[in-house]
């Protein structure tokens, strides 16, 4: 597995994170426990789909703008990004703002592998 693949997977996993976000905010809404939808779950729901659609797009397309080494170098700002995306679930199943559930954990364990990735194949 490359370092370019791995900037291709997050690339995917953003994208469909966005996809979902932003068709299906009524599914997320009675899956987190939040009742019905409103106006302003879907206004944020499509609001963070389409900044995770920019992500997917950069992530997906970094590798054929950059060298190998410019990658390299750009891995370190990107896996500062994807901790703090990875903290932001922690502090809402912590304040109970979303379900810890199996999804949550399954999840959880991908997105640090993938991060451990990253670092590991930006050495």
């Amino acid at each position: 597995m490359t370092l370019s693949l791995v900037y291709k997977i997050f690339g995917v996993i953003n994208l469909i994170f966005a996809l979902m976000m932003g068709l299906a905010p009524g599914m997320i809404s009675e899956t987190s426990g939040w009742g019905e939808v409103t106006i302003g779950i879907t206004t944020m729901s499509e609001h963070y789909g389409s900044a995770l659609l920019v992500l997917g797009v950069i992530f997906w397309m970094l590798p054929s703008w950059t060298s190998e080494e410019q990658l390299k170098k750009a891995t370190m700002t990107m896996i500062v990004l994807q901790v703090f995306l990875f903290l932001v679930p922690i502090y809402h199943v912590g304040v109970g703002a979303i379900p810890q559930d199996a999804f949550f954990y399954i999840f959880s364990i991908l997105h640090l592998a993938l991060i451990g990735l990253l670092y590991w194949k930006s050495r």
